[in-house]
């Protein structure tokens, strides 16, 4: 042939005729394509940059104005950004002014237009149908064209009005209105819905815009107050960010959030050597598996191949014709992928919007990116055919045109090197996972802001060594595979005949065998892996999980702000009657006889520290009944012995250096007041509940001495968790839903994740373990028909292909979960595991159940006859 022309025509001609081939190998090709343009477009457009970003920052504005208290901020040499807020210089901290009263416009150069831009200023409390809801406000001129992208508008129009709002559709749906009802706030004030309205960000919460005056919520608290503003033509931002900085005005022009000025992003080398690790164990995955299907297409198309040697082809063209046969798949997985992804993309948008928490402004498309894919995934349809296309054009012509194609019958050797690769990885694995655990119990023996330790670290070098760790690890398995089915083969005499037959042939035929095994483990160890990091994750979760109160309690705060409802006996009464109460419980904190004008709120302080200075630590003061303490455990009886003999008792050894603690008041106008002074012991440490710690408690005796009571807390003991029925009466009566809390222990968010993995092992299993029983069908019909010649029954051939099923479903998730056990093994590590934890159960699952599906399915597919067949020698 010696040209591109003839092999071009027979591979075309192939293909068209070999559809369902064809088909499955771009399947093979375009799912992962699909999937990451898919990912791809609705991350970028999910996280918008350039003008899509300054569109659903500032609208249509020039630049945002943001109003603080201060008289002056600090500049920031490489100019405005979009991620953060300068502070003031020092001898400017002191507040000169209130942002939500104070007017910019004076400040601007003539023309301008300035508007308040809508932004969240708070929540509002609202009455519901049966309780008093919360929902976040958004104060602005949302009506002004300024204020355009900022939200989209629904229905209706946007408020202007004090006394008018628009809300989330979710919302409105909550309440059961429409454009033109009202609604009320906590206070029986009424506000005219004129429109329906959703933010770009969280749209499906509950939301009210409301104008700038609205009664709805007091601007008062609110540092930060952020204007829209149109400059006159010609002028410059940056001009004008070093004088309005000098007046405590923070000015962020658009073309700064366009092209964001200096690196706010870089977060180093490591997210993109990971992300480059995973895109190459997934081509090399889609090579596997698609490599041997189209090892298939070879061995079914051996004699047309043998005609091509015998008419005068060489073995170039029998490799060009199946190398093209792998671009033509290539081609048509590449191009459904994409037109499959914008499709779904258009179709469903909605659905995008709610998993991704935002609206999609605008279709932002990583050009760059999706060109890349399609190049890989053309790639890896050559790729996939290479193999395949080497070992045909190795035929001889006699040979291919028997259509027999040759077994491997050398005897297998375990390469030396590929066990080498596998020690050296696991070591690498155990020695980055040792030291990332050293990093995390130093992190989390240092105190970070706030006295709480960091329980999470992710350092450069250790991870790099566990990722060069795995990748060797599948490397040496992916390269010893082959050898490794060929040495199981010696097990065959110990199994049944069809287990004895689909061993032998597995063993035979290694080189279709171990790519498709190694594809099935790759899979299977990235479910495993994602198996391993939910129940770390989740151990990591529960062992810093804080208890509301103790174990099947239900636990109601009060205050006199307007997310909660004040003390009350009969309040108290009324809800223990609401539930199956057993006791009461109350928490209290003391309020100083004699309080003065200022208002003292009690507190406690301790009187000496390590370094021996006063006021090293500081908690708040808790009133609590021993009796509460005896019933959480060993710990709490030693707390409480300490309370019934009078003592304050402290969170730590180190609160108290003298015995003693001082409890001081602070007051607004007069600052802090020492109101006493108290015996304190350390009596170990406390009960794992939130409201004790840091706190210093108090019994109730004591404290009674001290100064007056109140309650602010009150637990039921239940005799029972209660029904669904039961809370909805207690939010009744309280006049809001939330405040009642029922203590269920940790609950774990993983079940679903761990069933979703399961899911997805048993698809990835039973489609590597399906291309490979179909291989072996084509290449054994004359086998099973000697089979047949000499008496074997017809369910031989079902039991044969279920016998080759599980051997390669077996061996597939068995190594697959010892790869992703490696993940696990760091995954403790970085989600701060107390140990490490093991999902059993998935991995049970995995190990056991997907691979006897796997069989099941291979024989409940397979047909019992087949047509009788010549066999050639």
């Amino acid at each position: 042939m010696g040209t591109w022309g003839p092999p071009l025509r027979i591979a075309r001609r192939t293909t068209r005729r070999h559809l369902g081939r064809t088909l499955l190998v771009a399947a093979l090709i375009g799912l992962p394509v699909f999937a990451a343009t898919l990912l791809g477009v609705s991350g970028r457009t999910a996280n918008p940059t350039g003008e899509t970003l300054a569109g659903v920052t500032i609208g249509q504005a020039d630049a945002r104005l943001t109003v603080t208290p201060y008289g002056k901020l600090q500049t920031v040499d490489e100019g405005p950004n979009l991620y953060g807020l300068p502070g003031p210089p020092e001898g400017h901290e002191k507040p000169v002014r209130d942002p939500a009263t104070f007017d910019p416009r004076p400040l601007l150069p003539a023309g301008s237009t300035a508007v308040r831009a809508p932004s969240e200023m708070g929540s509002a409390d609202i009455k519901g149908p049966s309780t008093t809801n919360g929902a976040s406000v958004i104060v602005g001129e949302a009506q002004h064209p300024l204020a355009g992208g900022l939200s989209r508008l629904d229905e209706g129009r946007f408020p202007v009005a004090p006394t008018e709002v628009a809300i989330t559709p979710a919302f409105a749906k909550h309440l059961g209105v429409t454009v033109g009802g009202t609604m009320q706030d906590a206070k029986g004030r009424s506000y005219q819905i004129v429109g329906l309205a959703r933010p770009i960000s969280q749209p499906g919460n509950w939301w009210i815009f409301a104008p700038p005056g609205t009664p709805l919520i007091s601007l008062a608290d609110n540092p930060e107050i952020p204007w829209l503003v149109d400059l006159p033509a010609g002028t410059d931002p940056l001009t004008l960010y070093p004088a309005l900085s000098g007046h405590g005005l923070y000015l962020l022009p658009r073309a700064n959030i366009v092209d964001p000025p200096g690196d706010f992003g870089g977060g180093g080398v490591g997210p993109y050597a990971a992300m480059a690790l995973a895109i190459g164990f997934g081509i090399l995955e889609i090579v596997l598996l698609a490599g041997t299907a189209f090892a298939v297409g070879a061995r079914r198309q051996t004699r047309e191949l043998g005609l091509v040697l015998s008419t005068g082809g060489t073995p170039r063209d029998v490799r060009r014709i199946v190398l093209l046969q792998g671009l033509f798949a290539g081609a048509v997985g590449v191009l459904g992928g994409l037109v499959l992804a914008a499709i779904t993309l258009v179709v469903g948008r909605q659905l995008l919007e709610e998993l991704n928490g935002s609206l999609l402004v605008g279709w932002q498309v990583p050009w760059g990116g999706i060109i890349l894919i399609a190049a890989l995934g053309l790639a890896a349809g050559l790729a996939a055919a290479a193999l395949p296309a080497i070992s045909a054009s190795r035929q001889t012509p006699m040979a291919a045109l028997s259509g027999r194609f040759a077994a491997t019958i050398a005897r297998t050797t375990i390469r030396k090197p590929a066990v080498l690769m596998i020690i050296t990885g696991v070591f690498l694995v155990l020695i980055g996972s040792g030291l990332l655990a050293a990093e995390l119990a130093a992190v989390r023996n240092a105190q970070t802001y706030g006295g709480s330790p960091r329980t999470s670290a992710t350092p450069t070098g250790p991870i790099a060594l566990v990722l060069m760790g795995i990748t060797a690890v599948v490397s040496g398995l992916v390269w010893m595979l082959p050898s490794l089915v060929g040495k199981l083969a010696g097990l065959a005499r110990h199994l049944p005949l069809s287990g004895r037959l689909a061993l032998r042939d597995a063993a035979r035929h290694r080189h279709r065998t171990g790519p498709a095994t190694a594809a099935i483990m790759m899979a299977v160890a990235a479910t495993a892996a994602i198996a391993f990091a939910g129940a770390n994750s989740t151990a990591a979760d529960a062992a810093t999980y804080m208890p509301q109160g103790q174990l099947g309690n239900a636990m109601v705060r009060f205050g006199s702000d307007s997310a909660s409802v004040p003390y009350t006996a009969a309040t108290e009464e009324r809800i223990a009657g609401q539930l199956p109460t057993e006791r009461v419980y109350r928490f209290g904190m003391i309020e100083a006889s004699g309080t003065p004008a200022g208002g003292y709120q009690s507190w406690m302080s301790a009187s000496g520290g390590p370094t021996g200075t006063q006021s090293d630590f500081v908690g708040g003061l808790v009133v609590v009944d021993p009796a509460y303490l005896d019933a959480a455990g060993p710990e709490g009886r030693k707390v409480a012995d300490r309370l019934r003999a009078g003592d304050a008792v402290v969170p730590h050894a180190q609160f108290t250096t003298t015995g003693t603690v001082r409890i001081d008041g602070f007051s607004s106008t007069e600052g802090p007041k020492t109101l006493a002074t108290h015996k304190a012991t350390y009596a170990g440490p406390y009960p794992k509940i939130e409201l004790f710690q840091d706190q210093v408690l108090i019994g109730p005796d004591a404290a009674a001495k001290i100064g007056k009571v109140g309650t602010f807390a009150v637990e039921y003991e239940l005799k029972r968790l209660p029904t669904d029925d039961e809370i909805t009466a207690v939010d009744r009566l309280l006049g809001h839903d939330g405040l009642l809390v029922v203590e269920k222990g940790y609950q774990d968010p993983t079940r679903r994740l761990l069933i979703g993995v399961i899911v997805a092992a048993a698809v990835v299993t039973l489609l590597g373990v399906a291309i490979s029983v179909s291989l072996s069908a084509a290449e054994g019909r004359a086998d099973l028909a000697t089979l047949a010649a000499i008496g074997a029954p017809p369910r031989r051939r079902r039991s044969l292909a279920a016998a080759q099923a599980w051997v390669l479903g077996q061996l597939g998730c068995v190594l697959g979960v010892g790869v992703g056990a490696l993940y696990g093994y760091t995954a403790h590590a970085a989600f701060g595991s107390p140990t490490f934890a093991v999902p059993w159960l998935s991995l049970a699952t995995i190990v056991i159940v997907v691979p006897l599906f796997a069989g099941l399915i291979a024989w409940a597919l397979t047909r019992s006859r087949l047509p009788m067949v010549a066999r050639i020698d």
